[in-house]
């Protein structure tokens, strides 16, 4: 973290009354930049609530702690034991002979301490003076001696009594600097904190799940992925953000959310209750579905996809977070938008690339039928049914089976007769030929043999469309014949 982070921090936890660890990061401010009053202020203010308590003898306590606390920082604690001494050899005297008021001496008192005093300062006078001199001052001394020291242990009686009493208020208010005048009190009233306080910047509502930036900007999380699926700046100061985009890992600011938890619970509750809702709202799967419009799709077959459009980052992003991990696939339509008929895909992996892109390894699971087409922040949305092909029995299902025995030994011997290179490719992208089943019907959406010759078989989108709407394994099964039949023929 930089200055400011630092710096924000340790504002926080002394709102929070955390005096130990707002010292620490106060001090890491002071140590980064050892010329910024605001910090040196600061650090100097909490050093003189711990080393001057009111309660005497409280400091030998504290001491210890916090030399402790930073005894793995051997700069950090430089500055403490230099504040410290600081504030303790100029400030607290300061203040003690500004607003402390003692008695007044005599004037027989106030000549022999001026001489005294003097003596100590000038020690060459001293040796000058002859010794007449110092045998009168002697005698003074000694008539006056019993007098002042009364009087001088009054005085320090008076001194510390006042010191215990009043110093650590006049430090408290007095000596802080005059910009940190508008920082809330510790002791500040639960009921006058507003939810506008800690309100995210793009989406006006109160944080949730803040994370803050490298440049010291707290966001809620989704809003700060949103914007960065458009650009990978800051959304306030431009500073550029892409550390964040290919480990999506983002500082989690736990002291906005403790702050968050200690001074606004009701309004807390109330946005989890909204994004619980809305959550529950993106993870159903059978109204307004998200749908991505891009090519053919099919059950059990294997589908990457390159994510770069800002509106499907976010898509692809809601799929994971709600859990379900899933969407629906269309090709496109000039007329209507999309295609009638779908896919299901489901999510199995994501890799994250530094400008923000990303490929999503992701499998066909489940065919539907679109009822209603809709839209979700950029990106399509469907209400759909699912549907399944209908079973026979009886004599049919033994002409089916061998229907289906038949069409897979097609297939296979088409596969096997196309060249090394082309096989390679095909097996790269879709993986190996699935063996077939003994029972073609087990499989609600047919055997998976049939829906990966459909995808590797050269056949236009618009022609493979037709098969991924049928309900008829065997009319499925008759197509395939004829199509590997026709190129059979043009191959020989």
């Amino acid at each position: 973290m930089g200055f400011k982070a630092h710096f924000r921090k340790a504002q926080a936890l002394a709102t929070l009354g955390k005096v130990k660890e707002a010292l620490k990061e106060f001090l890491y401010c002071v140590s980064l930049d050892g010329k910024n009053k605001r910090a040196r202020s600061e650090a100097q203010r909490l050093l003189f609530s711990i080393f001057s308590p009111s309660v005497p003898g409280e400091s030998q306590e504290h001491s210890p702690d916090i030399l402790k606390l930073l005894a793995t920082h051997p700069r950090l604690k430089e500055h403490v034991e230099s504040m410290a001494t600081e504030g303790t050899s100029h400030n607290l005297p300061k203040l003690s002979q500004e607003n402390v008021e003692l008695p007044h001496c005599s004037n027989q008192e106030g000549t022999a301490a001026g001489e005294e005093s003097s003596s100590l300062a000038n020690p060459a006078q001293g040796k000058v003076s002859s010794e007449e001199d110092r045998e009168k001052n002697k005698e003074k001394d000694q008539k006056a001696a019993p007098t002042r020291t009364g009087k001088c242990q009054e005085k320090k009686r008076n001194r510390e009594t006042l010191e215990d009493s009043e110093l650590p208020k006049k430090i408290s208010r007095q000596d802080l600097p005059a910009e940190q005048g508008a920082k809330p009190d510790f002791g500040i009233p639960l009921g006058s904190f507003d939810a506008s306080d800690l309100e995210c910047s793009l989406c006006m509502r109160l944080f949730f799940e803040p994370v803050t930036t490298p440049c010291g900007h707290t966001f809620c999380l989704k809003c700060l992925e949103r914007c960065l699926d458009h650009n990978a700046k800051c959304p306030l100061c431009k500073d550029v953000l892409l550390q964040c985009l290919p480990s999506r890992k983002y500082s989690k600011n736990v002291i906005m959310e403790e702050l968050i938890a200690k001074f606004l619970p009701e309004e807390l509750k109330e946005r989890k209750r909204l994004y619980e809702e809305e959550m529950e709202e993106l993870s159903n799967l059978n109204n307004n579905v998200p749908i991505f419009v891009c090519t053919m799709a099919y059950p059990t077959v294997p589908c990457p996809l390159h994510i770069f459009e800002p509106c499907y980052r976010l898509m692809i992003r809601r799929c994971i977070e709600t859990g379900t991990r899933q969407f629906g696939m269309c090709l496109g339509d000039p007329v209507k938008g999309f295609a009638e008929y779908g896919c299901i895909l489901e999510i199995r992996n994501v890799q994250f690339f530094p400008d923000g892109r990303s490929v999503v390894d992701s499998i066909g699971k489940r065919r539907f039928k679109v009822l209603n087409q809709g839209q979700r922040d950029g990106y399509n949305t469907a209400d759909i049914e699912y549907i399944e092909d209908q079973k026979v029995q009886g004599d049919d299902c033994a002409e089916l089976v061998g229907l289906h025995n038949c069409v897979y030994e097609q297939a296979s011997s088409w596969f096997h007769s196309l060249k090394t290179s082309l096989k390679n490719r095909i097996l790269n992208h879709f993986g190996p030929m699935p063996q077939k089943d003994e029972d073609p019907q087990v499989n609600p959406n047919g055997p998976a043999w049939c829906w990966w010759i459909l995808a590797v078989l050269p056949l236009e989108s618009r022609a493979q469309l037709p098969f991924l709407a049928m309900r008829s394994l065997k009319d499925r099964l008759n197509g395939i014949r004829r199509i590997l039949a026709f190129i059979s023929r043009n191959q020989n």
